[in-house]
């Protein structure tokens, strides 16, 4: 009782700071739940982004995946039809190539000095075999350095950087352009692209047809 007469007295005595205190306390309650509740909010608003992206890449698996290595196929063409090519491959069967959106090119012969630094390349396991792309090809690797005895690639996020011996390099290609005339049927090609959504599905964004006797023949 004592209390309570005493915090009435004080009430009665300063009223002024009675409602401050009041409305001090409001704000600090009221703080605290706008916080639970932006919190809920928020947390809310994430888990929605999330299924959201989920569902994107469900529906194109390749999305956010620019950034990340192609894939290649390698093989003879068994069949074209419109931007379709079909082409038979060792390793993975049948591939069917939309290559309506790629960069067509075939392959010539080069020599080891076409071989410098700033280009690209694609060096076959063995490294008996080379193709020298032009800088802005997204296939393959930069050449880092060369020497007169070998030359390096450089790393990327998946690959350490290589030196390939150029006495082990026995050809060399290079490519020009090209276009859809000169996809033929026994023809070899090498592809660079991504999965499709379908099992044996390939969307091309480079295609090289490889010269005869290529050491990158399937």
């Amino acid at each position: 009782m004592a209390i309570k007469e005493s915090a009435e007295t004080w009430v009665r005595g300063a009223p002024g700071q009675a409602l401050i205190l009041v409305a001090a306390v409001g704000i600090v309650v009221g703080g605290v739940a706008g916080l639970g509740g932006g919190y809920k909010v928020e947390q809310s608003r994430t888990r929605s982004d999330v299924r959201r992206l989920q569902e994107e890449l469900k529906k194109n698996p390749s999305a956010g995946s620019s950034s990340t290595a192609l894939g290649q196929r390698i093989g003879t063409v068994s069949a074209v039809s419109g931007s379709t090519v079909t082409i038979s491959t060792k390793r993975q069967g049948a591939q069917h190539l939309d290559i309506a959106n790629a960069a067509l090119e075939k392959g010539v012969a080069g020599s080891k000095n076409d071989i410098v630094v700033g280009r690209r390349v694609l060096v076959t396991v063995t490294g008996s075999a080379v193709i020298v792309l032009p800088s802005t090809s997204r296939l393959g690797r930069t050449v880092a350095t060369v020497g007169t005895d070998s030359f390096t690639i450089a790393k990327t996020n998946s690959a350490r950087a290589a030196t390939i011996t150029l006495a082990k390099v026995k050809s060399v290609e290079t490519v020009s352009s090209a276009t859809a005339s000169d996809v033929k049927v026994g023809t070899q090609a090498l592809a660079g692209g991504r999965q499709g959504a379908a099992k044996g599905e390939f969307t091309a964004v480079e295609v090289i047809l490889l010269p005869p006797g290529s050491g990158f023949g399937s």
